[in-house]
């Protein structure tokens, strides 16, 4: 019988995963400019490392987590996300014990068991920042342009990038209640999972993805009505930062995310091309949560940050052509006339991987066609061909593919075509 793949996983190979490594690269490379520097954590923690961070009502604990027992009975459950994982070894290895901020980003492989789609699977990489140890309007807006500059790097401008506040846990606390009360008058039409959330988290209901054109959802109380005249200065503060940064925005008051650890600021890129399937995909999201440090018996410490997924922006950047395969794999293939110079061959071929030049050979046939059919499987600009007589005389023959001219040249020019310093390649004699 044969084994496929479980669903919602990807096998990643050729043109995909060259994409993957691109959007990492790009991400990565930007982060380190931003004076991020990378960590690594667990792909498993104690089940209740998302328990006290992500809130027991929420989806990804009550829905989403692969949650298991090992051999001693402790329950574990795989990454649904990474924020949680990071704070738990910022306070564990201490990391606040010398003063300023802490800025990290992090590659980490998630994991949650939800109805498989376009961009949403139950095995996903994310890139991520987390910057612990201020607060401050202008780190707001800095870790939102950031994420602004990875898309922009990528050439994915159709985005749009909504914003909201939900203020100091005081203020998020006391329009709860008054939410609670709103809904509880109206739950009965509403979804299922509204009934749930309207006495667990009444917040949740205005993410809610069935009720979003409901009228009861759509007039809700806002949250900056109920809100400290100091909270609402701070989120003014940052949308006016990312104005003066040149970061457009759209504030809705309905965004509040899907972890109970998030306060004052958040946000969501979003994918905007209302003729795409993928239309409003998140491709990019966080915000601040201040304090999450504490349920790891930490410093109560400010935090900001956000998590961008790679499979979805591949999606993206497939959908607008943006990543284009190198025309060629391999830089050069090395072609030999005869059994006697396979072993130069494959003595030449590592001397050039070992100046970074990307280099191929056929390992089995000394025959030519076989040969020449590599190189066209490959498409190699550079074809060098040796044989006996080359090895006698020092020389090579140079083929370029792309104009199909050809040459000879001396073996001492081989570091010259290549740009290689140092010692020069000589044939064994």
């Amino acid at each position: 019988m044969r084994i496929n793949k479980i669903k919602g996983t990807l096998d990643l190979y050729g043109k995909d995963i060259e994409m993957y490594r691109y959007i990492e690269n790009t991400a990565c490379s930007l982060a380190k400019k931003f004076g991020y520097e990378e960590m690594m954590t667990p792909m498993f923690e104690e089940t209740e490392v998302f328990i006290r961070t992500s809130g027991e009502s929420s989806d990804i604990v009550t829905k989403e987590m692969y949650t298991f027992k090992d051999r001693g009975d402790k329950s574990l459950t795989l990454r649904p996300e990474a924020t949680a994982g990071i704070s738990r070894s910022f306070v564990e290895n201490k990391l606040y014990a010398n003063p300023g901020l802490k800025k990290y980003y992090y590659i980490a492989q998630g994991f949650r068991c939800e109805r498989p789609q376009a961009g949403r699977y139950r095995q996903f990489t994310q890139f991520g920042v987390e910057a612990l140890g201020k607060e401050s309007a202008y780190l707001d807006a800095d870790v939102i342009y950031f994420g602004s500059a990875i898309l922009n790097k990528l050439g994915i401008k159709n985005y749009k990038l909504k914003i909201n506040t939900l203020g100091s846990k005081e203020g998020r606390s006391t329009y709860s209640k008054i939410l609670k009360e709103y809904f509880m008058k109206n739950i009965d039409c509403m979804c299922d999972d509204c009934k749930k959330r309207v006495e667990t988290n009444p917040l949740r209901i205005l993410d809610c993805k069935i009720d979003r054109n409901n009228p009861v959802l759509i007039n809700a109380p806002k949250i900056q009505d109920y809100l400290s005249e100091e909270d609402n200065n701070r989120f003014q503060k940052v949308l006016n930062i990312l104005t003066a940064l040149g970061v457009k925005y759209e504030v809705d008051a309905n965004l509040v995310r899907g972890l109970d650890y998030y306060n004052h600021t958040v946000f969501e890129f979003l994918y905007d091309n209302p003729e795409s399937p993928l239309n409003n995909l998140a491709i990019l999201a966080g915000g601040r949560y201040n304090g999450l440090s504490k349920e790891f018996d930490g410093p109560d410490t400010d935090a900001i940050g956000f998590g961008m997924g790679i499979e979805r922006n591949m999606l993206v950047l497939d959908e607008l052509n943006l990543y284009q395969e190198k025309d060629y794999k391999i830089d050069v293939v090395i072609v030999n006339v005869g059994e006697e110079s396979k072993l130069e061959a494959l003595r030449m071929a590592n001397y050039l991987r070992n100046n970074n030049v990307s280099c191929e050979i056929d390992y089995e046939s000394s025959n030519l066609k076989p040969q020449f059919k590599l190189c066209e499987r490959t498409n190699t600009p550079l074809i060098i061909i040796i044989g006996e007589e080359e090895i006698n005389k020092g020389i090579f023959k140079l083929k370029d593919t792309r104009d199909r001219s050809e040459k000879e040249l001396k073996i001492e020019e081989l570091n010259e075509l290549f740009k290689i310093e140092g010692e020069k390649y000589a044939y064994q004699k």
